[in-house]
């Protein structure tokens, strides 16, 4: 792996963890998630997460104008996907959205990986 390699996926990681886990991600964006709708707080979550990494990408690797909509705009779609596919199955399965319960934490485990497996696409994306 190059420098630049890792430095992309730390910078991508980072923006992941800014876009989840800061005032970036707003009392009603949660609320939309925790609930399943309304849908356009979870396109404005992803929204958020689209920017993050398209600044990740541009502070490290620098590409074409068009690399970088590519990598937001996988980033936009898959962060979506993601968040409202989890969002919908916990509205039909109420221990997926209980942190007290185990589910909770396998479907948040899951949640995470996906959005990591999509940053590490994005990065060879970027990349090559």
């Amino acid at each position: 792996m190059t420098a630049t390699a890792a430095w992309l996926l730390v910078a991508l990681l980072i923006a992941h963890n800014l876009g989840d886990f800061t005032p970036l991600a707003t009392a009603r964006m949660r609320a939309a998630k925790a609930s399943g709708s309304p849908m356009g707080p979870i396109v404005a979550h992803a929204a958020v997460h689209a920017v993050l990494v398209g600044f990740a990408v541009l502070i490290v690797v620098r590409p074409t104008a068009s690399v970088l909509v590519l990598a937001a705009g996988i980033e936009l779609g898959a962060h979506f996907a993601i968040d409202a596919t989890r969002a919908r199955i916990g509205t039909r399965v109420p221990a997926l959205t209980d942190p007290g319960s185990n589910p909770f934490w396998w479907a948040l485990g899951v949640d995470q990986l996906l959005h990591g497996l999509v940053l590490v696409g994005i990065a060879v994306l970027v990349l090559g």
